[in-house]
Formats: C-alpha cells, sequence, structure tokens
C-alpha cells in the first residue's frame, strides 16, 4: 500500500464567493429596522451625535454594498444611484453644521434626500448575496474609523 503525502499548503484565506452566506431574513429586518430608525431620531430632533455617526457609517455600507453588487453584474436604476449618492454628498453639510453649532439633525431637504436613500436601502438589504453586506459593512466601519480620527 502506498502512502499519500499531504502537502502542507495553506487553505484559502477568503471563501469562494459562491461559499459566502447572504444575510438571512432576520439580519435583512433588523438592517431595515436600524436604519429607519436612526432616520426617525434624525429627524424627529432625538438624535445624538453617535445617531448621527451610525447614520452616515449605514450610509457608506449601503452604498459600497450597491457597488460590490454592480462589480458582480447587478444593474441599478439612476435613480437609486443617485439617492445614496446624494446622501453621501449631505454628509460635509451635516458635519459642518454640528460643528459650527452643536447641532445633530437635518434640513428640510436633507430628511427628503435620506428619506430617498432609506427606500433604496430597504430593498437593496436584500439583495445580498455572497457576503456582499458583510463585507461592506466592514469596509464602512473601516472608512468611519479614518473619518472620526481626523476630526479629532
Amino acid at each position: 500500500m502506498r502512502q499519500r503525502r499531504h502537502h502542507n499548503r495553506p487553505g484559502p484565506q477568503v471563501l469562494p464567493k459562491f461559499w459566502r452566506p447572504k444575510l438571512s431574513a432576520g439580519q435583512v429586518l433588523d438592517a431595515r429596522i436600524i436604519h429607519n430608525d436612526l432616520l426617525d431620531r434624525l429627524t424627529t430632533g432625538k438624535a445624538t451625535s453617535g445617531d448621527l455617526w451610525d447614520w452616515m457609517e449605514t450610509g457608506f455600507t449601503y452604498t459600497q454594498m450597491m457597488r460590490m453588487l454592480a462589480e458582480d453584474g447587478m444593474e441599478f436604476t439612476d435613480e437609486a444611484m443617485h439617492a445614496l449618492a446624494a446622501q453621501l454628498e449631505s454628509y460635509e453639510e451635516i458635519c459642518a453644521r454640528l460643528r459650527r453649532t452643536g447641532r445633530v439633525g437635518l434640513s428640510g431637504p436633507e430628511i427628503r434626500i435620506a428619506q430617498d436613500a432609506a427606500a433604496v436601502m430597504d430593498e437593496l438589504v436584500g439583495l445580498d448575496r455572497h457576503g456582499i453586506a458583510e463585507r461592506a459593512a466592514r469596509w464602512s466601519i473601516e472608512q468611519m474609523s479614518k473619518i472620526r480620527r481626523a476630526a479629532g
């Protein structure tokens, strides 16, 4: 009987994309509740600066998720892409107002932008596949960490 040699080859560092899990139905529901709750707090004046940072991180996560899904072959409408881009574009003014006034909240036009983005997010989170949502969330956490360090 011949013995087999086992070579010590390292396994893949990352699972092939088709083996990566998508979000469970419960996680999708939780994500929808969380981003809508953050939006509600921001539009009713109940938000803290921590809520604002979390809302911004959520926007980064969904924008990255959309980008990754598009790279994976999914197509999105111009309106959906614009809704998320508009929310990201609003962050600079919202942060400037926070620094100037200490006020956490959204103006009338910013509320409309955030509502449009939330509608896209509600649908987008259900499209997760191949672990894209989790990778997008990890990416946005890293981005927010850099932003927080830069903000002091």
